[in-house]
């Protein structure tokens, strides 16, 4: 274990658990007023760690619908992290042990996956780095909802801190620090451009998140294509 890769994976989740901790905190308070304890609701955050998918599964819970509801909806929205993570093997082949990558992954999530993309550029990735990331995002998470779970009656109306926007804003800084190029404003931009079409046309998709997952794979399919397509200029360039 690689003490100094550990800490610098730790020191570059802070942004990621102040990000967190708002959105942990109000989950917290939400899921003991809708009748859990705060251990189940501390539980939730250590076995699912996925911000969405434990609010839409409090909304199931609320609604008293039923567990495979929670479920099936749980799977589409986290569909994207298949993405993710497989996108991540050219980086992480020859350098991390493919079992012990496959429990850190565990810890990957849209912010953590953003934040380590961008240190892949120019660094070699490691399992020290991964655990120190993924890990301290996680306890971030965890010790938020633990805390907004007894708080939680002291809390009536989470709107009025304004906490909701703490993960948009977040998610902002973070694609700010991956355009490197005029192709990553033109990507970012085809992306959101097409999540709002798809969503409009299909208003059923915004539900699911489903509209996010096609502008993913469609924008990663993209950047693909723009990346080979500067490759062989390059490489005529050079001949």
């Amino acid at each position: 274990m690689d003490r100094f890769e550990l800490k610098t994976g730790a020191k570059d989740a802070v942004p990621v658990v102040l990000g967190y901790l708002p959105l942990g905190f109000a989950f917290g308070v939400l899921a003991t007023q809708a009748g859990m304890t705060v251990i189940q609701a501390t539980a939730m955050s250590i076995l699912c760690f996925t911000g969405a998918g434990q609010y839409i599964a409090l909304g199931v819970i609320q609604a008293q619908g039923a567990v495979i509801t929670a479920v099936i909806a749980n799977l589409l929205v986290n569909v994207r992290y298949f993405l993710f993570t497989t996108s991540m093997v050219p980086f992480l082949k020859n350098h991390v042990n493919p079992v012990i990558a496959s429990i850190l992954s565990y810890g990957v999530t849209d912010e953590t996956y953003a934040v380590a993309m961008n240190r892949y550029q120019s660094h070699p990735p490691t399992a020290s780095y991964m655990a120190g990331l993924n890990l301290t995002a996680h306890l971030g998470w965890i010790s938020s909802t633990l805390l907004g779970a007894v708080l939680g009656s002291m809390v009536t109306n989470t709107d009025r801190f304004g906490l909701a926007f703490a993960l948009p804003a977040m998610y902002i800084c973070l694609l700010v620090l991956l355009i490197n190029r005029k192709s990553d404003v033109l990507i970012a931009l085809f992306s959101a451009i097409l999540c709002l079409v798809i969503g409009y046309v299909w208003p059923w998709s915004m539900s699911n998140m489903f509209n996010i997952v096609i502008a993913t794979i469609a924008a990663a399919t993209l950047g693909v294509m723009i990346r080979e397509q500067i490759g062989r200029a390059s490489c005529r360039e050079r001949v």
